[in-house]
């Protein structure tokens, strides 16, 4: 993050330095974490932030599979502290385990954010019990999951701001409607999604000066329509084509309602 920072300001030597230094603790971190008869970085988070960092590719599917007996051992409640538990979520959503990442964060018992509503609580606390503060930011950062991956909402890295939007909504079992929005610089974006047997909803707002990348998901992009029409033939969206089990289009500033039949 340093490195890119100078990288935008200007300061090339400063983000050369960055970036080589980034590059040297991420090799440290996996010379000195992994443990090649378990295939693991090891629990409380080790896998969560090697999968971050970027794993080598040799060691990746031993990896997930330590990441998935280490939930089933855990009962599939986050098994990570502070730092671990900023990327838990979308860790787990990015490799294939959204369904699990929505389980560990409905758990009821502790450790679990379900446990704060049992406990009555309207704010995160510091900690999953009752001790310390009853206000605070302490696993504040597992919560943007919420809005990036569940929802599926986020701004293109590479442009200022929200210039250019991702809708990329990961639809969960037994969860029918997901709703966020959010007031950026050029106005208000935010998606609702609605899912059924029948069908997929996926209403969009891109605000003026805005363009997003909507990404529908469904394996047959002919049958996407746009307020009734097929979204591959409306004015105005551009089909970019598929994006692993995702059919992407390209809109501009406005409100589009996307639709998909399953029957």
């Amino acid at each position: 993050i340093t490195a890119r920072t100078a990288g935008i300001l200007g300061m090339d030597e400063d983000a050369d330095l960055f970036q080589k230094k980034a590059a040297r603790i991420s090799s440290a971190f996996h010379s000195q974490f992994y443990n090649e008869l378990t295939g693991s970085y090891g629990d409380a988070g080790g896998n969560i932030l090697a999968l971050k960092m970027g794993v080598p590719e040799a060691r990746k599917k031993q990896v997930l599979a330590a990441l998935a007996a280490e939930l089933e051992n855990s009962s599939g409640h986050l098994t990570t502290g502070i730092i671990g538990t900023r990327f838990f979520f979308e860790v787990l959503a990015d490799h294939g385990f959204q369904q699990e990442a929505f389980g560990a964060k409905n758990k009821r018992t502790e450790p679990g954010f379900g446990r704060w509503i049992e406990l009555g609580s309207t704010t995160t606390r510091e900690h999953w019990d009752e001790s310390g503060s009853f206000n605070h930011p302490m696993f504040g950062g597992g919560l943007v999951w919420l809005y990036r991956k569940l929802a599926g909402m986020q701004a293109v890295p590479e442009e200022a701001g929200y210039r250019k939007i991702i809708f990329r909504p990961q639809p969960v079992d037994n969860l029918d409607f997901v709703k966020y929005s959010n007031i950026t610089s050029y106005g208000k974006a935010g998606i609702e999604w609605r899912n059924t047997r029948d069908y997929f909803q996926m209403d969009v707002e891109v605000p003026v000066g805005s363009s997003a990348l909507v990404h529908i998901p469904t394996l047959e992009p002919e049958k996407v329509r746009e307020k009734g029409l097929q979204a591959k033939r409306a004015r105005g969206i551009a089909y970019k084509g598929m994006k692993g089990e995702y059919a992407v289009f390209e809109v501009q500033s406005g409100s589009y309602s996307f639709e998909v039949a399953r029957r």
